[in-house]
């Protein structure tokens, strides 16, 4: 599967109380391209993207993620390449510590417990968290909710920096 492709052709999406979230919306983002999605509340922006991943399907129209359509098929291949952080960290992180939320995934793929393990380490040093998770008695275990808001985000979707929380 390719990582340099994702694309919406005649994208809609109608909510069950008749709400016109997306119109036949078709765009195609290639490698190397950045896209802002802007607009005002209730535009559709979370109903876009939470297409990209699967998390809603489509009234009509499809995605495509490289050069495969986001099916029901698909969609384990998909969702190990399109990951979705929430705004809020408070909305992703669910469980009741940083090291499970961020363990969720690769538990959820079936992977071995020490390789899960190894991910979830090397993915909370590489966005500075386990260092400050390690200030529980045990690494990575402090509860996320008594977290500051920047750690929260850096757990959530790895792109803050040391110093946010």
């Amino acid at each position: 599967m390719s990582h340099h492709l994702v694309e919406a052709r005649g994208l809609s999406h109608v909510y069950e109380d008749g709400t016109v979230a997306l119109d036949d919306v078709s765009f195609r983002i290639t490698h190397g391209e950045s896209v802002a999605i802007i607009g005002a509340n209730g535009a559709g922006k979370s109903t876009l993207l939470m297409h990209l991943n699967g998390h809603l399907s489509p009234t009509s129209g499809e995605v495509r993620i490289g050069e495969t359509p986001l099916t029901r098929e698909t969609l384990p291949a998909i969702r190990r390449t399109v990951g979705l952080v929430f705004q809020d960290p408070d909305d992703q992180l669910f469980m009741p510590t940083v090291y499970d939320d961020v363990a969720f995934g690769p538990r959820n793929q079936g992977l071995p417990e020490a390789e899960v393990d190894r991910r979830v380490r090397e993915a909370l040093e590489r966005v500075g968290v386990w260092q400050v998770a390690s200030a529980a008695s045990v690494p990575a275990v402090r509860p996320a909710a008594r977290r500051s808001g920047g750690n929260r985000r850096r757990a959530g979707d790895g792109t803050g920096h040391p110093g946010d929380g």
